[in-house]
């Protein structure tokens, strides 16, 4: 047993993959970082749906997954690597896919095929079953099995003996057609050892290669394997990896049976979690002893400090053991010099099943607590399967070059698919926290990380490793790690033009075949790529959100329906009933009014989208602070970003909830994400034609028709904050009721104290303000009446004489101009909905604003005429549900902009109503800074193929040899009536299809091809 902290160290010098949508290392890590998950449908040449897929779980052979994470792009140079063609063609694709990343790991280490030094240095795989290929290729060394059943089959049916034997050799052609012959390659071709073995052989290592199994934690037990190997002197140089392309139907229905794929998402560490998609890939490393990479100069990623191997022991051999896992994690942190209470994140096995994801999440707790007491959701937790689904053997060196790329780059990477946490964080595994969003670290810090994986039987492993040199260049992605951390959507808009309704339903068309197959990474390119088609002069639109591929053909297929059945008329928009749909006909520009909102739309991490994601916002976040503390109040940022996944517990939520709920921090925060908002917009090309706040809101109404500035705005904003909280004025309360202004009178007629109305929000809603004991008396009065109330986040009786204090101090302060000038837009009033005019006493006007009510209704009624469309600029949906409540112009909306901090969806409804009304939209900023490739159909990819979905190839010289045996049967008329019955019949084909019901529907396909092709049923089918 090795002692800790005993110098084993081992570097990772080199690194090397291909997996689904990245075939090198930059494409990998930049997809890691924008959360781009590659789910797919299985494409026809891999495995045809229609023929293997049943919804119903207990249907006989077959799956009710449909979704995979397949290779894009993967053709091995034969030539070139001076292989032998009989030895490509013979050989599982497997073997030429670990040779190809082997050399890509070795090149990245610095060598070359002549240079790697080969004494001492060899290879370990992880691998399970070869690959599908070999199992597919197997098939044709069954041949007579598959004969001697066709023969029954055909004797059951009473087919005579000659017109079986035609059909049987015309088969066995059909048959056979589609595999490799048998050559003496085949053997070695595809067995699982000779992987490795043909890696040895190819760069001429001597060290030994062989292949580990551990079902899926293969690659990563290659890992620890090779670490002993090294630490033992056993070798100097290890390329350790794996390698899966094992999508057929022998582990699909496997799996299937077993109940582990997930029929909908793949929601690792979620609450709903409910199984895994599966994938596939290889990746390889290359690994030294630490003190020998230094003295040869390397350039050192990361280093291993420890690993461990462990089994379950007693109990089922598929059923995980928390106990069995956490041995794994000892053992590797017995060996390192840091505790596991160091680490900054774990690549854990995450599959997404409900028992796994419990128990791997248990089995790392329990791991944690051996070494002491650890705060609350100190330790991140991640998943590689969230973006590829499960790889199996090549899973573990998946997640572990993952972890590797992180710590050296310093960034701990987001997990994809979580949004309803796994109870389980919040009880027996609180140590731990979902990676949900991402961080950015310096790049002189240290990151340590653990890597898990775990495989049937009960066999689990595990790695810790932590940075080595500075962060690799090479590795640099193409965007700022930071925007590409909230590259990734939900959902994305579709977007369409055309010159009429039937040029419209044409095109709806052509996207239909576009979007077959896409996977969920895919429809943000293809969304960029319909931008790119739309002509501007096209005034026929359209606009879909979708979230899924499966979704977005749905979309498309009811636009279509929509176009057909009832399209809107000239100068019409119509709306889906889910309104995720719209259609406009020839209007020709979109009139928008902003609306902003006020005290209590505040939101933690509200808008950290743009701010993430946007140089520009960032900045502005940071001038606005600047403002704030030159003008001695409080910076904003801090107290509106918070690590969420990181809270202690919902104590800690709601602490910082209540601290950005204080005027004095509220207030300036609403103000500035109310800018933020316009500003992009202005950017995207969407600009107002009317303005108008609620309450604060107004503020920035003022702001955005050019009566101050933006700094201006902020100082305002945080006095007004400030006085209301630091005033002389007894704090109050607010309350909301769900009810008219009338019945609100009604409620306060009578109360004791001081209460008054304070916004005429909409028909039914009407906010009060007051004493806090008064508000309280309403709000029983209120439910007594069975009318729905609530109080108000707020921190003091606004729009009520209870600010006269804070009113009188704003009259004083502000540091505002005395009065307004000409506006840029036109600016409405919330107190009567009246249009502001020049020469306004500014000071006046925002002193009794505190005071006086705010008339939302008379505010909304006199802009609706003003606006074909509302938008509500800032945090939250207050103002669009007021709006909806209050105007009677049907084809009047307010849209938010972010309902909830990070809904995607809200933006892009705003941008698909805006472009059908015939806005024009700058797509270029709408997609700056994303995560975009080119868009490929998916008919244009390279997948890999199965052999049984090949074309049968069969030449017609082939069938001549076989016609002159059917030719000899014509001259007996017995014998051709009795085949004339079966082909009159169909029942020869029906019972062949019941027979072979495993592949039933390739037998079927290939008997109908023989049956066509035989010369005399072709000529009784002409006489028929």
């Amino acid at each position: 047993m090795f002692a800790k902290a005993n110098n084993l160290a081992i570097a990772v010098v080199g690194m090397g993959c291909h997996y689904p949508g990245a075939n090198n290392l930059k494409q990998l890590w930049e997809n890691i970082l924008a959360r781009r998950r590659e789910f797919r449908q299985f494409p026809d040449i891999r495995l045809p749906v229609s023929e293997y897929y049943d919804p119903d779980r207990k249907a006989p052979d077959k799956t009710y997954g449909n979704r995979a994470a397949v290779l894009d792009g993967f053709e091995f140079d034969w030539a070139n690597q001076r292989i032998p063609k009989t030895a490509f063609e013979s050989s599982d694709i497997v073997h030429w896919l670990a040779l190809e990343v082997a050399l890509q790991a070795l090149e990245n280490a610095g060598y070359s095929r002549g240079s790697v030094p080969t004494e001492r240095t060899g290879v370990i795989l992880g691998n399970t079953l070869t690959g599908e290929q070999s199992r597919s290729q197997y098939m044709r060394l069954r041949w007579p099995f598959v004969r001697k059943a066709l023969q029954a089959a055909a004797n059951a049916k009473g087919m005579p003996p000659h017109s079986t034997e035609v059909l049987v050799e015309t088969m066995e052609k059909y048959y056979k057609s589609v595999f490799a012959a048998i050559t003496e390659d085949t053997l070695a071709g595809n067995l699982a050892n000779t992987i490795a073995g043909r890696i040895c052989n190819y760069f001429n290592f001597d060290g030994g290669g062989y292949v580990v199994d551990g079902a899926c934690s293969s690659s990563l037990i290659s890992i620890a394997t090779a670490c002993t190997q090294l630490a033992t002197q056993e070798l100097d140089i290890v390329l350790a990896g794996g390698v899966d392309i094992s999508l057929d139907t022998f582990e699909l229905i496997g799996f299937a049976k077993a109940g582990a794929l997930t029929e909908g998402d793949m929601n690792v560490y979620d609450r709903k979690a409910s199984g895994f998609i599966p994938g596939e890939g290889c990746g390889f490393v290359v690994l030294k002893r630490l003190e020998d990479a230094r003295t040869a100069g390397d350039y050192v990623y990361a280093v291993i400090q420890g690993w461990g191997i462990s089994s379950d022991g007693k109990g089922g051999i598929t059923a995980p053991s928390k106990i069995g896992q956490a041995k794994a994690l000892r053992r590797a942190y017995d060996k390192a010099y840091y505790s596991s209470h160091a680490l900054d994140f774990i690549e854990g096995h995450g599959t997404g099943t409900p028992v796994g994801d419990r128990t791997e999440l248990e089995g790392i707790a329990l791991a944690i607590a051996e070494d002491g007491e650890v705060n609350p959701h100190s330790v991140g937790v991640t998943s590689f399967k969230s973006l590829v689904g499960h790889t199996k053997a090549a899973a573990g060196i998946g997640g572990f070059i993952k972890a590797v790329m992180a710590v050296n780059q310093r960034v701990i990477p987001p997990t994809a698919g979580c949004k309803e946490l796994n109870p389980i964080f919040e009880t027996t595994a609180k140590s731990l926290y979902p990676v949900l969003s991402g961080e950015v670290r310096q790049p002189t810090d240290i990151l340590r990380a653990g890597v898990s994986a775990m495989g049937f039987g009960g066999i689990n492993s595990h790695i810790t490793l932590e940075s080595g040199d500075q962060p690799a260049p090479q590795l640099k992605p193409s965007l700022q790690e930071q925007a590409l951390l909230v590259s990734n959507q939900d959902t994305e808009l579709f977007v369409l033009s055309a010159k009429s309704i039937t040029d419209l339903i044409e095109r709806t068309q052509i996207v239909r075949v576009m979007a077959q197959g896409v996977s969920i990474a895919e429809m943000v390119d293809l969304a960029v790529q319909l931008t790119q088609e739309i002509d501007s002069s096209q005034r026929i639109r359209a606009a879909l959100i979708a979230d899924t591929p499966k979704a977005l053909l749905e979309r498309l297929q009811q636009l279509e329906q929509m176009l057909n059945d009832l399209p809107p008329a000239v100068g019409d928009v119509s709306m889906s009933l889910e309104k995720d749909i719209w259609i406009g006909n020839n209007l020709q520009g979109c009139r928008v009014a902003f609306l902003f909102p006020g005290q209590g739309s505040q939101k933690l991490n509200m808008a950290r989208t743009l701010v993430e994601r946007h140089s520009w916002a960032k900045k502005f976040l940071e001038q606005a602070d600047s403002w704030l503390e030159e003008a001695g109040c409080e910076p904003i940022s801090k107290y509106i970003y918070r690590p969420l996944e990181r809270a202690a517990d919902g104590e800690q939520i709601q602490a910082w909830s209540e601290h950005l709920t204080k005027a004095d921090i509220a207030s300036p925060a609403i103000c500035f994400i109310s800018l933020l908002w316009q500003k992009y917009l202005e950017y995207l090309g969407i600009k107002p034609v009317a303005v108008g706040g609620h309450s604060l809101g107004e503020l920035t109404a003022f702001c955005a028709a050019d009566a101050y500035d933006e700094k201006t705005l902020i100082c305002l904003a945080a006095m007004r904050g400030k006085a209301m909280t630091a005033s002389g004025d007894r704090v109050g309360a607010m309350a909301s009721l769900g009810c008219d202004y009338q019945t609100a009178e009604q409620l306060l007629a009578g109360v004791s104290g001081y209460v008054v109305i304070a916004n005429i929000n909409s028909p039914i809603q009407t906010v009060i303000s007051g004493e806090s004991e008064s508000v309280a008396k309403v709000l029983q009065k209120a439910q007594s009446k069975n009318i729905q109330s609530r109080q108000l986040p707020v921190a003091n009786a606004f729009h009520s004489q209870m600010m006269s204090s804070a009113a009188g101090f704003l009259q004083e302060q502000a540091q505002i101009p005395q009065k307004l000038t000409a506006t840029s837009i036109p600016l409405f009033l919330s107190g009567d909905g009246k249009r502001a005019t020049e020469g306004l006493e500014l000071r006046q006007h925002f002193a009794h604003q505190m005071l006086s009510p705010v008339n939302f209704i008379s505010l909304v009624k006199t802009m609706e005429s003003e606006c074909d469309l509302m938008v509500e600029v800032g945090p939250g949906k207050v103002l669009a549900g007021l709006v909806e409540a209050t105007t009677a112009s049907p084809n009047l909306v307010c849209l938010p902009l972010e309902s909830k901090p990070g809904r995607d969806r809200d933006l892009n409804t705003v941008l698909g109503s805006f472009f059908v009304r015939g806005g024009e939209i700058n797509w270029q900023v709408v997609y700056g800074n994303r995560l975009v490739r080119p868009f490929v159909r998916a008919s244009q990819r390279i997948f890999i193929e199965n052999q049984c979905e090949r074309p049968f190839q069969v030449s017609d010289a082939e069938l001549s040899a076989i016609t002159s045996v059917g030719n000899g049967l014509v001259e007996n008329g017995t014998q051709t009536n009795l085949l004339h019955q079966f082909v009159d019949s169909e029942e020869l084909v029906e019972a062949l299809t019941e027979y072979f019901s495993e592949r039933g529907l390739f037998l079927a396909e290939l008997i109908r091809a023989d049956l066509e092709s035989l010369p005399l049923l072709s000529t009784i089918t002409q006489d028929r």
